[in-house]
């Protein structure tokens, strides 16, 4: 198992990151596509000498405001797009993975009862999930992995549209361990059912629904999710550079690392 960071809002440039994931003794860098700095810095050869000097890697978080299932055509058009420059990129660059979310989509409040549009027009959401899973599995071919986050979302429409996702090659599960506890676990029974297709991990701890925690510091049974699924890469998930230093105890107890 390979151990990363993720990109921390206490950093300013991708470089930071890879010297503090060096520093750590990790060998990758997730980058999170929502933040400028790393936008604005996502070139081959910049990544190539941050690789070579730091002797990392790099993984990618993509933008969490995707929304390739909307019904507008416009805009769906648009995040899906913005998917398949992200893994033309990663392909040009060597990333192996890309880690994104699923959106439960938008909701009408009603008396009692939320009503999901995806649910109530699931024909028209999966072949929504059809064109994309189409184009992303081309695009991606054998050389990115594409994995789908859970997020705490146990609509059964959702995992449905996972299952059809994972019908594809290119597509893989990441466990989030701490949305998972905070929302009740109620990811775990779909999750353990498809633990073969789990490739990924964040890594954290929580109490209650206080998740982000530094490995050891809450509630979280750590060492039974590393026994249930065996990730070919694991990130840390803490949000902070001190958090990452206060889970390295947890990591070298448990000769992980």
């Amino acid at each position: 198992m390979d151990f990363g960071i993720p990109t921390l809002i206490e950093h300013n440039c991708v470089e930071d990151s890879a010297k503090l994931a060096r520093e750590l003794g990790f060998q990758f860098v997730e980058l999170n596509m929502n933040l400028p700095w790393v936008l604005h810095s996502l070139n081959k050869e910049e990544l190539s000498r941050l690789s070579s000097q730091y002797s990392v890697y790099f993984t990618i978080h993509a933008d969490e405001n995707l929304f390739f299932c909307d019904f507008n055509d416009y805009v769906s058009s648009a995040h899906l797009r913005t998917m398949l420059e992200t893994i033309a990129f990663a392909k040009n660059t060597g990333i192996p993975l890309i880690n994104f979310h699923m959106s439960q989509g938008i909701y009408f409040t009603l008396p009692g009862k939320k009503v999901f549009l995806f649910e109530q027009y699931e024909e028209a959401y999966r072949k929504k999930l059809e064109i994309f899973a189409r184009y992303c599995s081309e695009a991606a071919e054998d050389k990115v992995m594409l994995c789908i986050e859970n997020t705490g979302l146990s609509h059964p429409f959702v995992h449905r549209g996972v299952d059809s996702l994972l019908s594809f090659p290119c597509f893989r599960l990441t466990w989030d361990v701490g949305h998972d506890y905070s929302a009740g676990q109620c990811d775990l029974p779909f999750l353990t059912e498809r633990k073969d297709h789990i490739v990924h991990m964040h890594l954290h701890d929580a109490i209650g629904k206080d998740c982000h925690l530094p490995l050891g510091s809450g509630q979280l049974k750590l060492n039974a999710c590393l026994d249930l699924v065996h990730p070919e890469r694991i990130v840390i998930e803490v949000k902070t550079i001190q958090g990452l230093y206060n889970s390295l105890p947890w990591l070298k107890n448990n000769n992980l690392i």
